[in-house]
């Protein structure tokens, strides 16, 4: 995530035991660099003038409330000025814009998924005991959609290590990894997300333009043979590959790494504050030329 947030694109070559859990665990934590605070419950925050200028009908959008968990998900219609009161017409009803913030959801969500349907109630999970985990306010992080990590690899075994729970201290009640980098799979829709999963055996070329156009600060390939297939998609301006040693295709993935890196145009170090590499993990990063993962 520093590398994304200096600007420089370039790989981190994470070589690994096994492949548990480690997608998810970087996930975790390019959300957590990545996320910037939206909720703002005082009147200076409100965001009606933005909402204002968006297409009336045109926009799938998700309003997060500033008092409880109960928000929606439905069409812009407008944003109106009714009874002196500013507020948002979604799905056929009108929601006062002092007690929401709006999302606007994008790729991949599809307008089309949601036309002719009214206003969908949607609660926001926030999992208790969780804030001294998350990076802001449980509503505004639980709420507000933002691709800030794509992972592609075995989507389903992703979905299952990310039910792995953690926990703050010994006193507080355990979290699923899935709470944090809140990933969902490319093809569900309307839900509050942090991070998308691509399947790995789908043709790179059919997910480059929509991924990369939503600009999320890093692309995990999860698996060795991922690797070998996406390594050149070039999705994010990180990309951090994770390969098994014990892997039938970790010789070739290892080979498709040392090709990329001839053309680097410089190695880089690990970030200053990082704490020390487990024993059995070995890291490589390097600065990418245009056009190069």
């Amino acid at each position: 995530m520093e590398l994304s947030l200096q600007g420089v694109s370039g790989t981190v070559a994470v070589s690994v035991p096994a492949r548990e859990f480690a997608s998810g665990l970087v996930g975790c934590g390019a959300v957590y660099a990545a996320f910037e605070p939206q909720l703002d419950a005082s009147p200076q925050g409100s965001q009606f003038s933005s909402a204002a200028r968006l297409e009336p009908g045109s926009h799938v959008v998700r309003l997060i409330p500033t008092r409880n968990t109960a928000g929606f998900v439905g069409i812009l219609n407008e944003a109106v000025s009714k009874h002196n009161c500013e507020g948002y017409s979604v799905g056929g009803g009108w929601i006062p814009a002092d007690r929401y913030r709006m999302d606007v959801l994008r790729w991949p969500d599809d307008p089309a998924d949601f036309m002719g349907q009214r206003r969908t109630l949607e609660h926001i999970d926030i999992p208790s005991d969780a804030d001294g985990l998350l990076p802001g306010a449980p509503a505004d992080f639980c709420g507000f959609s933002a691709l800030h990590c794509a992972i592609v690899g075995n989507v389903a075994a992703i979905q299952q290590e990310s039910e792995t729970l953690i926990a703050t201290s010994m006193v507080s009640q355990p979290v699923p990894l899935s709470a944090l980098f809140r990933p969902r799979a490319v093809h569900q829709k309307g839900r509050q997300f942090r991070s998308v999963l691509l399947p790995a055996r789908e043709d790179p070329e059919d997910y480059r333009g929509p991924v990369a156009g939503r600009k999320p600060r890093v692309v995990v390939l999860d698996g060795a043979a991922t690797v070998c297939r996406w390594l050149g998609a070039g999705m994010a301006p990180v990309t951090v590959a994770l390969v098994e040693r014990t892997a039938a295709s970790g010789e070739a993935a290892a080979g498709i790494l040392d090709r990329f890196r001839a053309r680097r145009l410089q190695d880089l170090p690990l970030p200053e504050g990082l704490a020390r590499v487990p024993a059995g993990i070995e890291v490589l990063a390097w600065q990418s030329r245009a056009g190069n993962s």
